[in-house]
């Protein structure tokens, strides 16, 4: 767009009005072309210093998440004494715009279970949207302290907690509509950091990252353009976010017409926060909890322990063959066996593949993992996208109860180890006398 241009959009009624609205009690700053902001602290005193900013040449207009009494008297150590509350703004940026759809439409109905119903949805011009819960619905007080104070340590725990919230339900979405294979070649992220020992981890291709909430964090304006774009922040109806397209944000094709955080109810989202803190208070012990779950195995495992999955992946595959490189490295890492002996087992198993996967794939592969020299789980049994999907699961007996492939010869172990016992009701090692073992008297 041209300086001509920009003027003409910010100069319409219904733009200048909705920004100047949204900016009260709110520090404002325009941002340039070049990407550079304004001088700080900043508002907008009249309508016309939305035009003024534009003639200076400013492009983009950047709000805070917080509100204050007064924004202009704003400086490095007095903030907490001017905040007078906050939004609650998650920002959903992914290299694919259909995640960022996909993301949006699960994080809403997140909050739809939580009982709210008052959260406003905006496209930011760029890859994402932004999700937001206006300060109205959040609780003025937390664990009897004043919430407007605890800002921004209730904003992460809030967003930290939604992002674990949807994790398994945006896993299941995103592979409703790819593989991870297919997700890998759209987005250029590499196969070893979207598959986990849990399953896919959604937030290696999209973006929900509440740590990046701080004091004086700004984040895009409703009907702001995006410089680079040079497409509007757009509020939208939660109901549109599947059927919304770059395009709809048009400046000519836009009208001002709908509020971004004004639809709050008193306290709607206390349930929301109550959640949150349960959950954080028990994130550590949780912590601890899956630590002390992990399985120890002590010396090498030999193939004819192998679960059937592992037997089947190891005869070689038409289909899933990256998956089972990364199934394959993280079980025998995990079941003792040396790094020399992965590698020659893996490149033996590759020659079985049809077709092979190409050997510069798997040795890099390799060599990443070695590496990283972490050694971590394979996926449980039960995750979707990894055994069933790729037909390698064919469970026994003992497959039934277990979760994780490695339990299979931990099983067994635990198996050979009782039957030995079996006539010691002392459960103790029952040591041979070794002179009766050499042929000579006791």
């Amino acid at each position: 767009m041209t300086p001509a241009q920009i003027m003409e959009y910010y100069s319409r009624d219904d733009i200048r009005d909705a920004l100047f609205g949204f900016s009260k009690q709110r520090e404002t700053v325009g941002v340039y072309r070049s990407g550079s902001f304004g001088t700080r602290p900043n508002m907008l005193a009249y309508p016309s210093d939305i035009e003024q900013m534009v003639r200076e040449g400013v492009v983009e207009f950047h709000t805070s998440l917080e509100r204050w009494s007064n924004p202009m008297a704003l400086k490095q150590d007095n903030y907490q004494d001017l905040r007078i509350g906050w939004d609650l703004i998650l920002d959903l940026d992914c290299k694919l715009f259909e995640h960022s759809k996909i993301a949006a439409s699960v994080l809403c109905g997140a909050l739809r279970e939580h009982g709210i119903s008052g959260f406003s949805v905006k496209y930011t011009g760029g890859k994402g949207f932004h999700i937001g819960i206006p300060w109205e619905s959040i609780p003025k007080s937390v664990n009897f302290q004043p919430s407007a104070k605890q800002y921004p340590e209730l904003a992460r725990i809030a967003g930290l907690y939604l992002r674990e919230f949807i994790r398994e339900k945006l896993a299941k979405e995103i592979l409703r509509k790819d593989s991870p294979e297919e997700i890998a070649e759209k987005t250029g992220v590499g196969l070893g950091k979207i598959l986990t020992d849990t399953g896919i981890n959604p937030y290696s291709v999209i973006e929900i990252d509440p740590v990046l909430i701080s004091p004086r964090h700004l984040f895009r304006a409703p009907y702001s353009l995006n410089r680079k774009s040079f497409l509007v922040s757009l509020p939208i109806r939660p109901g549109d976010i599947m059927d919304f397209e770059k395009e709809h944000s048009s400046p000519h094709r836009i009208k001002a017409d709908r509020g971004f955080l004004d639809s709050g109810e008193e306290d709607e989202a206390g349930p929301l926060f109550a959640e949150a803190m349960d959950w954080w208070g028990k994130r550590k012990k949780e912590e601890r909890k899956r630590k002390s779950r992990e399985f120890s195995v002590t010396k090498k495992v030999t193939p004819g322990m192998f679960p059937p999955c592992i037997k089947t992946i190891s005869e070689g595959l038409s289909d899933g063959r990256k998956r089972s490189v990364l199934i394959l490295i993280n079980f025998l890492s995990s079941v003792k066996w040396p790094w020399q002996d992965i590698e020659n087992f893996i490149l033996e198993w590759n020659s079985k593949n049809k077709p092979p996967l190409q050997e510069n794939y798997v040795r890099g592969q390799l060599r990443w993992h070695r590496n990283r020299n972490k050694q971590i789980l394979p996926p449980n049994c039960g995750n979707e996208g990894y055994y069933a999907s790729i037909g390698v699961c064919r469970p026994d007996d003992i497959c039934r109860s277990i979760k994780n492939p490695v339990g299979y010869p931990l099983r067994m172990i635990s198996s050979d180890s009782r039957k030995r016992n079996r006539g010691n009701p002392s459960g103790r090692r029952v040591k041979k006398n070794k002179n009766k073992r050499e042929g000579k008297p006791s």
